[in-house]
């Protein structure tokens, strides 16, 4: 099985204004309208939670690493689940554009991984479209 997922994509905007969707929850929240994000602290160690009410569903993650406008990546744990996904969020400008990557590692088992490809793919598009309604 591959075990890592690792998807990227450029967007017309500058690091900053993909970070306030990664990293500020009223920016997330406006951007994925059915899910609430709230951290603790936006710092290594900090808790992160993922709220879908539809589903009446929450996940947690931990950061691992945080360098502002640059990189945020977190442990992320779905719900009554032991195993923890290795999450990255990487962001490179290039002129007018920003390239944001996504990787994620350690997953259970291959439905886990597809299924979290096609997760983090309308991820990236709707943060595109978020940021570029601006």
């Amino acid at each position: 099985m591959n075990d890592t997922v690792l998807l990227n994509i450029s967007i017309e905007t500058t690091p900053q204004e993909i970070w306030k969707v990664l990293a500020d929850e009223k920016h997330f929240n406006a951007c994925f309208e059915t899910m609430k994000m709230n951290c603790n602290d936006w710092k290594i160690g900090g808790n992160i939670t993922f709220e879908t009410p539809a589903k009446n569903n929450i996940e947690h993650a931990i950061i691992n690493y945080f360098n502002e406008n640059e990189r945020l990546s977190y442990g992320y744990k779905k719900e009554e689940q032991t195993n923890q996904i290795e999450v990255t969020f990487s962001l490179k400008p290039a002129g007018d554009f920003t390239y944001l990557t996504i990787e994620g590692k350690n997953f259970r088992d291959e439905y886990e991984r597809s299924h979290s490809e096609i997760k983090w793919i309308n991820m990236m598009q709707d943060i595109k479209k978020y940021v570029q309604k601006k």
